[in-house]
């Protein structure tokens, strides 16, 4: 509430609170990119993998599937632990957790213990994501918010132009090589965080945690039918983008015959797209608002597909169809830091545990959604475009829910 300004930049005190803006972005940006790294930059060697533990490629997709669901579960833990105790301390578990549990896959000796430490990484990896948020929710909220998370989202979506070509080299000393690159990555978080990261949330805004607290909060989610909408939103587009990291080697290098060095420049053409879409909308939001870039980025991602699936009926080109590919990608760009900061701009007060909610949430559906696609297209491209295509036309419906509920009319507010 209040007079527009407080909707949009911090207060003094919460400034005092936070890193200047620059270095609070990098770090929101490192957070979210561990999650990119863990997956991008090992891309390349599921076939390896394959090879390594004789099974075939579809079932080899499980290793991104299965993170996702880790990073779905591990929300529900670390976004009420952080509104209890403070965000750093969680923090600091997050990335230790993290480097511990990529290091553990370096020895992993078989399929299913490799399939366990991922999804114990990926629970790990929630909690960057989820206090990472919240620290910025501790101080910004709105537009102002969008802007945050739209830069920061820069650095994870970078990670695609160059991480799998990291991978391709790394592959030189065998598939184990790009996790023992994250466990470098998590010992510089960790000291980054040690060194430089300051306690956001003051003791007088920390809420403890008991089931009465955790249903009041979980019935204010609840209520807040736009944040819900907005859920099933990140939850259809992040089961785009589930989908195709999982079978982008298969599709790119099975059916179309791309080498691992081919691979990765395709790879990095949907990353170069996302970079692209992340700077636009940082503009667009200042400008037009996030409630006109939203449902115009929707519709952008459902035409995408729609060329995805024209593209494919026949057998495709690949230039033709991958042209659609990158234009999904800028529109995901567009969707993910708008749909996010949307989901909790009325959340302030439960920030944290609304965070691991929209996480939960919209992580068990991109889950589902992702592995269903993957296992079920196994590489082609027709069945592959179908399954997006469902999707988008899914966040469409959700969309004139959201008309209906006059989101698009209302203003900025916190509860």
């Amino acid at each position: 509430m209040g007079d527009g300004r407080s909707a949009t930049v911090p207060t003094e005190t919460a400034r005092s609170r936070v890193l200047p803006v620059w270095e609070l972005t990098a770090v929101l940006g490192l957070l979210m990119a561990m999650s990119a790294f863990a997956i991008d930059i090992m891309l390349p060697a599921l076939r390896d993998i394959a090879f390594a533990f004789r099974i075939d490629e579809t079932r080899a997709q499980l290793v991104v599937n299965v993170y996702f669901l880790g990073f779905a579960i591990g929300q529900l833990f670390f976004g009420p632990l952080s509104d209890q105790i403070g965000r750093r301390v969680p923090l600091l578990l997050a990335a230790g957790g993290y480097g511990v549990a990529v290091l553990a896959i370096l020895f992993a000796p078989t399929f299913g213990l490799l399939l366990a430490l991922r999804f114990v990484q990926g629970c790990f990896a929630s909690g960057l994501r989820a206090t990472g948020t919240a620290m910025v929710r501790d101080a910004f909220r709105g537009e102002a918010m969008a802007r945050i998370l739209s830069f920061a989202f820069m650095v994870l979506l970078a990670a695609p132009l160059f991480a799998p070509s990291l991978g391709v080299l790394l592959l030189r000393w065998g598939w184990r090589a790009p996790f023992a690159f994250l466990v470098v990555l998590a010992v510089c978080l960790l000291g980054w965080v040690l060194l430089r990261v300051p306690e956001t949330l003051p003791p007088s805004r920390r809420a403890r945690q008991n089931p009465d607290h955790l249903w009041r909060a979980a019935r204010a989610f609840w209520a807040a039918k736009p944040s819900i909408a907005f859920t099933l939103v990140l939850g259809a587009s992040y089961g785009v983008l589930q989908a195709y990291l999982a079978s982008a080697p298969q599709l790119v290098k099975g059916y179309f015959g791309f080498s691992n060095e081919a691979f990765a420049l395709a790879f990095a053409a949907g990353g170069f797209a996302q970079v692209v879409g992340t700077l636009t909308n940082g503009s667009l939001v200042t400008r037009l608002g996030l409630r006109r870039v939203l449902p115009a980025a929707l519709v952008l991602l459902a035409l995408a597909t729609t060329a995805l699936v024209v593209t494919s009926a026949a057998r495709p080109q690949f230039l033709a169809f991958w042209a659609g590919v990158v234009l999904m990608f800028f529109a995901i760009a567009l969707i993910f830091p708008n749909a996010n900061s949307a989901a909790l701009e009325s959340l302030g007060r439960i920030a944290g545990f609304a965070s691991s909610l929209v996480g939960f949430g919209s992580t068990v559906l991109a889950s589902i959604f992702g592995t269903a696609i993957g296992q079920l297209s196994a590489g082609e491209p027709h069945r592959f475009a179908l399954g997006l295509w469902l999707l988008s036309l899914f966040n469409l419906v959700v969309l004139a829910w959201l008309f209906r509920l006059g989101w698009t009319r209302q203003r900025s507010a916190t509860l």
